[in-house]
């Protein structure tokens, strides 16, 4: 704007100057504009179009764009400056000297142009209106402004359509602006719309419906979640066979028959598994049925011999020989077993599942397991066979059919086939959660759908994922909160936000720390003391969450109430129905009422786990229960629950077994105890190893020199 107005001072100078040189119809227009006699000035201007129309153009145009005449319309001034710019472009270097006395030349033409667009654009921004912008940005094509005044309407648009929240103004949003920024959450929020209103009445019908009528849709899986929990409102067998019989494509099918087979067979009973064979001739999981028979009947643990490694029954007998290198416990039907340096897995019965020719076995997840060799990676289904090819860098687990897989350095997506879906575009990829998984390109995280399509742009230096329906961001080292369609709910400018338990998340700001909810509500305000390690202890357990003030602590429920007055030295986690609480210089236990139950008389105490906690008394360590008994004393040098009523110590001596009522049941000379099936003790010694069963306390198996109890 100063370049503007010294241009027009420059102006007015040159067209002084001119008129005492001159007096022809264009040195009078110029000084009949210069009195602001507009009409006579314009009337000249007028004539002079077709004589000397650079000068004629400009003078209009000068004349237009000023509001205090009623010839203002900044449209019209605008055109005419671009026919003045482009008058003068066609002019010979004599006529444009013969302009210049006149004070016409391209940098007067240029400031005069810059006028109108900003007098444009404020008008635009002062009206501030979709149609206001879109006024300008059609006349303006080639403007400064064109682009500030782009993303200020399609803001305002989606906004509207935000206001609005139908499909049908999301898809009128993403039709008239496509480049907008706004595209992302628009598209999501157009296809959560169309679901929305497509299945508002709530009914079978209506999830059914929507299913048929859009297919490709991300919240089809949505809609067989609830198509799945109408059907079966009671989980019994009779709707688990309706919905299989009525949906067989529902994705929750498999979950069906399961559940189907869980309810038939509960007792686990060879029994009861072959009646419901029986039953069900097309149960489509034969194959792991068959498992569940020696399941049912037999524990097997691991036992060596001669430096090999087999497992034996719980009463020492031998069900699978010894032929392996190494060998794992078994976890569901299959157990890890290593031979020739490579990796496999084998059955109840011994027979090879996964092929023993591997480098490395991952854990199952949705009936596929990832493998691994000489750095090629695939997987294989739950017979062993190969379903996704080793042609991979890496495979992640999957999740809902899908995992993520490298090639080339770059990361994909694949099916449980080893089908790309998703294309390998990315720097890196993680694991599918509620539909949406966190990819990275360029060095920052963003948000994919189960189709590949961005729905949260990528622009963090971190994403937690999904898999609590909300998640935790980074951006410029601070941590935010945001919702599955990349809304922000907590913005990016907290030191720290925990992960959400109890509903509650821990949002740490400086030296104090609040509560949030999933909205992003601080529903406990940010007003308590934060001190070192506040980001783990922090954190709501079991609807109890520890907080500070006045350098004292206490404990809150969800609703900020206090359940425990902050009036504490120290205090523990709500993990069990005890709660550890210092007083003064010794520990006590607190009910979650805050009655106390164990008075303040150890040195220390632990959080409750699985219905015990350890405590201590000088350098020595005991146990109480739920109800406060200390059903271990305070006599040992190390205590360890390994289950319901049975207790390894450690002494002096060794390791030993107490029973439920503190009776010796292994003497302590062993060095480690621990549970290798119900009813069945894996001793060691010396790097020897034994098997004791409980109930008479005789060893069914043991390695030479491994002592008898």
């Amino acid at each position: 704007m100063g370049r503007a107005r010294n241009r027009t001072a420059a102006f007015a100078l040159a067209l002084g100057c001119a008129l005492v040189v001159a007096g022809g119809p264009l040195d009078k227009a110029f000084e009949a504009l210069r009195i602001k006699d507009y009409f006579k000035a314009r009337a000249l201007f007028i004539k002079q179009v077709s004589k000397q129309p650079a000068a004629a153009w400009y003078g209009l145009s000068v004349i237009s764009g000023r509001a205090d005449n009623p010839f203002h319309q900044l449209d019209t001034a605008l055109t005419q400056v671009m026919r003045a710019q482009a008058s003068y472009s066609l002019a010979t270097e004599k006529q444009r000297k013969s302009l210049a006395k006149v004070g016409v030349d391209e940098a007067a033409i240029a400031d005069q142009l810059m006028l109108v667009q900003r007098a444009g654009w404020d008008l635009a921004r002062a009206q501030n209106t979709v149609e206001a912008y879109d006024r300008y940005i059609t006349t303006h094509l080639r403007g400064p402004f064109v682009t500030e005044a782009t993303i200020i309407r399609d803001h305002l648009a989606f906004q509207h359509a935000r206001d609005v929240n139908t499909a049908g103004a999301y898809l009128d949003f993403l039709e008239r602006y496509p480049g907008s920024r706004e595209v992302y959450e628009a598209r999501n929020r157009y296809q959560e719309a169309v679901y929305r209103e497509g299945t508002m009445a709530g009914d079978l019908t209506s999830y059914v419906t929507f299913i048929s009528a859009h297919p490709e849709s991300p919240y089809v899986r949505h809609a067989e979640d609830e198509v799945f929990r109408l059907v079966t409102p009671g989980r019994t067998a009779s709707e688990y066979r309706r919905f299989i019989a009525e949906h067989p494509r529902n994705h929750h099918v498999a979950d069906a028959w399961r559940s189907l087979y869980e309810i038939a067979t509960r007792d686990m009973s060879v029994g009861s598994i072959t009646r419901f064979l029986q039953e069900n001739p097309d149960y489509p999981f034969v194959e792991e049925v068959a498992d569940d028979y020696r399941t049912a009947s037999m524990d097997l643990v691991p036992f060596t011999r001669a430096g090999k490694w087999g497992f034996m029954d719980t009463e020492g007998t031998e069900r699978i020989k010894a032929d392996y290198e190494w060998v794992e416990p078994f976890r569901g039907g299959q157990a890890l077993v290593g031979l020739a340096g490579r990796v496999g897995t084998v059955n109840r019965s011994g027979r090879v599942v996964v092929p023993i020719e591997f480098d490395e076995v991952m854990e199952s997840v949705e009936g596929t397991s990832t493998v691994e060799r000489s750095g090629r990676v695939g997987a294989v289904d739950r017979n062993g066979d190969l379903v996704v090819p080793m042609v991979f860098e890496e495979v992640g687990e999957f999740s809902g059919g899908m995992a993520y897989a490298a090639k080339d350095g770059r990361y994909g997506y694949i099916n449980a086939r080893g089908e790309v879906v998703v294309p390998f575009t990315f720097d890196a990829a993680g694991t599918y959660r509620n539909g949406l998984a966190v990819v990275e390109q360029a060095g920052l995280h963003g948000v994919i759908d189960r189709a590949g399509a961005f729905v949260v742009p990528p622009r963090f230096q971190w994403i937690e994922g999904f898999e609590q329906g909300v998640s935790r961001v980074r951006l410029n080292d601070r941590t935010g909160l945001i919702g599955p369609f990349g809304n922000e709910l907590l913005p990016a400018d907290h030191d720290h936000i925990g992960p959400f338990v109890s509903g509650r998340a821990l949002v740490v700001q400086g030296d104090k720390f609040g509560y949030s909810d999933r909205q992003g509500k601080l529903v406990i305000p940010i007003q308590y003391e934060a001190t070192d390690g506040v980001n783990n202890w922090g954190n709501f357990v079991n609807g109890f969450a520890k907080v500070r003030q006045g350098g004292k602590f206490g404990m809150v429920d969800t609703s900020d109430r206090k359940v425990i007055p902050i009036q504490q030295v120290d205090i523990g986690l709500a993990t069990g129905d005890l709660i550890p609480c210092r007083k003064r210089t010794l520990w006590a236990y607190l009910d979650r009422t805050g009655a106390t139950v164990v008075e303040a008389k150890y040195d220390q105490a632990w959080d409750m786990v699985e219905g015990y906690a350890k405590v201590r008394s000088g350098a020595l360590f005991g146990l109480i229960d739920a109800k406060g008994r200390e059903v271990v004393p305070t006599l040992y040098q190390q205590v360890t629950v390994l289950a319901a009523g049975l207790y390894a110590v450690v002494t002096e001596q060794g390791t030993g077994l107490l029973g439920k009522e503190g009776q010796e049941v292994l003497p302590p000379m062993y060095d480690s105890i621990t549970l290798a099936a119900p009813g069945l003790l894996k001793v060691m010694k010396d790097g020897r190893m034994g098997y004791v069963r409980l109930s008479d306390r005789r060893f069914v198996w043991q390695e030479e020199s491994v002592p008898g109890p």
